[in-house]
């Protein structure tokens, strides 16, 4: 039996978190093997010098500027290289002048981590010789130009595409990675979490983080994009918030401003995440937050007779905006039987078949309704009562949904 042919495969990118996250989506294609990782032009063409690949994947800053000098160095020191140049939406409004005269792939940024193994599957074909679904045009010159369309799903494997589908990962790895296993086991307190992703991978997360014996962090955060560079983004978010929390464990306004500052120093903006992170004194009940640009969370008294709720608004922007962004911090008590609701959009934006929005007031009136449940019972109404005023429509965004309910 003959064995597969394995596809060596180089990876370059000026972003730290987006060449980790690439290097993982391509290693994850069966017989594509990673031979070398680089930062910058120089980078690459020393890899296809030292490493000889079958692929490199190239995303930098002004690639169209560097694309001509890029293509002829790597094309002298490794002519049967494939090269895939990473395009924004600008760039490719800009780049048929510069893909005309080259012999390259080009991927869009833009593209979901779905339509990421599925185009870089079709380039590990077509390095075995095999059939791929790019088109291709032949010049007068015997060059071909590969253009990266977004491919039809239904058309682009066949006996393989089963194999494809179990392999769509980048989310599934890393969100299985970073979203805790299990909700924490804090005395006097009752913890229910859960996420809905609307596609295979999610914008949004939650975490929780021990930070010293009696201080809980608690997270609820939605990176504002989707697909693969939603989930790379949010790998960074959840990396960097970790790292910080813990080092400011009384201080979470200043942690989101460090970690919005490594944010906009670390990647090249675009992207930016909402996020709410309190820190919980278990033994007093006390919550110090900040809220980087989230929906709000609530407050839900449940003490009979004084059923009331407060919202914690926003106390500064999203993270990875600005530069001169700074955030504050406030304080709120959970008394006996009350409530903390945290969640992402995508349960508020819920819409029927009119249009209308479930909305904030509907999440928190569901929750009136069913004071003195435990926090496991109210996420699964509070979720049931969204979907039922959805009528079962297309859920068009991911829901995540956190509620705490104080015990003693």
């Amino acid at each position: 039996m003959n064995r597969p042919v394995e596809t060596r495969i180089a990876v370059v990118s000026d972003q730290a978190i987006f060449l980790r996250g690439l290097t993982a989506l391509a290693m994850s294609i069966p017989q594509v093997r990673l031979v070398g990782e680089g930062r910058n032009e120089t980078d690459a063409v020393q890899l296809c010098q030292m490493t000889k690949p079958d692929m490199i994947l190239v995303d930098l800053r002004n690639i169209l500027d560097l694309a001509g000098g890029i293509m002829r160095a790597i094309s002298d020191a490794c002519p049967l290289v494939k090269v895939i140049l990473f395009l924004s939406l600008e760039e490719q409004a800009q780049a048929q002048d510069v893909l005309d005269e080259l012999s390259v792939y080009w991927f869009s940024r833009e593209m979901s981590e779905e339509e990421f193994k599925a185009a870089l599957f079709q380039v590990h074909q077509d390095c075995t010789r095999e059939q791929t679904g790019f088109s291709h045009r032949r010049e007068d010159t015997e060059t071909e130009e590969y253009v990266f369309a977004r491919p039809q799903r239904k058309t682009l494997f066949s006996a393989e595409e089963e194999q494809i589908s179990h392999e769509l990962m980048m989310a599934g790895k890393i969100q299985a990675d970073i979203l805790p296993e299990q909700v924490p086991l804090i005395d006097g307190w009752d913890v229910a979490a859960r996420l809905l992703p609307a596609r295979e991978t999610s914008g949004d997360f939650y975490d929780f983080i021990q930070l010293t014996d009696r201080k809980w962090g608690i997270v609820m955060a939605d990176v504002t994009d989707k697909g693969m560079g939603a989930a790379i983004f949010m790998a960074l978010s959840s990396t960097l918030l970790r790292t910080y929390a813990s080092r400011f464990p009384t201080l979470p306004a200043f942690t989101l401003n460090t970690v919005s500052e490594r944010i906009l120093s670390d990647t090249r903006g675009g992207m930016f995440v909402t996020m709410f992170f309190g820190v919980l004194e278990p033994h007093t009940g006390r919550l110090v937050y900040a809220n980087a640009g989230h929906p709000p969370a609530y407050l839900v008294s449940g003490r009979p007779g004084k059923e009331s709720y407060e919202r914690l608004r926003p106390t500064g922007m999203a993270l990875g905006v600005s530069e001169t962004a700074q955030w504050k911090q406030k304080v709120i008590r959970l008394n006996l039987g009350d409530y903390l609701i945290l969640y992402t959009d995508g349960i508020t934006e819920t819409q029927n078949a009119r249009g209308d929005f479930f909305g904030e007031e509907r999440l928190v009136d569901s929750a009136f309704t069913h004071i003195g449940c435990s926090a496991a019972e109210m996420l699964d109404i509070l979720l049931a009562e969204a979907q039922r005023f959805s009528s079962g429509s297309h859920r068009q965004d991911d829901i995540a949904l956190i509620v705490i309910r104080r015990e003693q």
